[in-house]
C-alpha cells in the first residue's frame, strides 16, 4: 500500500516538473510603421502643407519629412530616385517636426514648407511623392515610408 502511495506521489512531482514555466514573458517591441492619412493639405499659395501620418516607433531621434512634386501635379516616378529633388518643380520639407516614439499608435499632423535650404516651389492639385524618414543614433533608419499622395490645395483668400 506504502508503494502506491509514494509512485502516486512522484508521478505528481513529475507531472508538476513537466509544466512550462508561466513567469511573464517581457513585452516584445512592436514593428515601426507610418502610413500617410488622406490628401496632403497644401496652403492657399502652396507654399506650405501638412500631412497626418498614422505612426508607430519605439525610438528615432531625427525625423525628416519631404514633399516632392512635378510642374503639372502628375504623378512622376523619376521623383522616386535619390537626388530627384533637383528634378521637382517643387521640394517643401521639415526636419523640425516633433513626434512621440513610445510604442504606441499615434496619429499627428507634419508641416513641410520651404524654410530649408533647397526647398522651392509650390504645390498644386495633383499627386506628389512623399518621405517620410525617421532615424536613431548614427544614421540607423527606423522608418522610411515613402509613396505618392493626393495634394489639395486651399482655396485662395478672398
Amino acid at each position: 500500500m506504502r508503494c502506491r502511495h509514494l509512485f502516486g506521489a512522484v508521478v505528481a512531482t513529475l507531472a508538476v516538473a513537466a509544466l512550462p514555466a508561466t513567469a511573464p514573458a517581457a513585452s516584445k517591441p512592436k514593428k515601426p510603421y507610418a502610413d500617410v492619412l488622406g490628401a496632403i493639405e497644401a496652403s492657399p499659395d502652396g507654399t506650405t502643407a501638412t500631412l497626418r501620418v498614422r505612426y508607430r516607433c519605439n525610438a528615432g531621434d531625427h525625423l525628416w519629412v519631404s514633399v516632392k512634386e512635378s510642374a503639372t501635379g502628375k504623378k512622376d516616378w523619376a521623383l522616386r530616385r535619390e537626388g530627384s529633388s533637383e528634378l521637382a518643380a517643387t521640394w517643401l520639407q521639415s526636419h523640425r517636426n516633433t513626434w512621440t516614439c513610445d510604442g504606441t499608435k499615434r496619429t499627428e499632423t507634419f508641416d513641410v514648407d520651404a524654410v530649408e535650404p533647397g526647398s522651392k516651389g509650390a504645390l498644386v492639385h495633383g499627386r506628389a511623392y512623399v518621405q517620410f524618414c525617421l532615424t536613431q543614433g548614427e544614421g540607423e533608419i527606423v522608418i522610411y515610408e515613402t509613396g505618392f499622395s493626393w495634394v489639395h490645395r486651399g482655396p485662395a483668400a478672398t
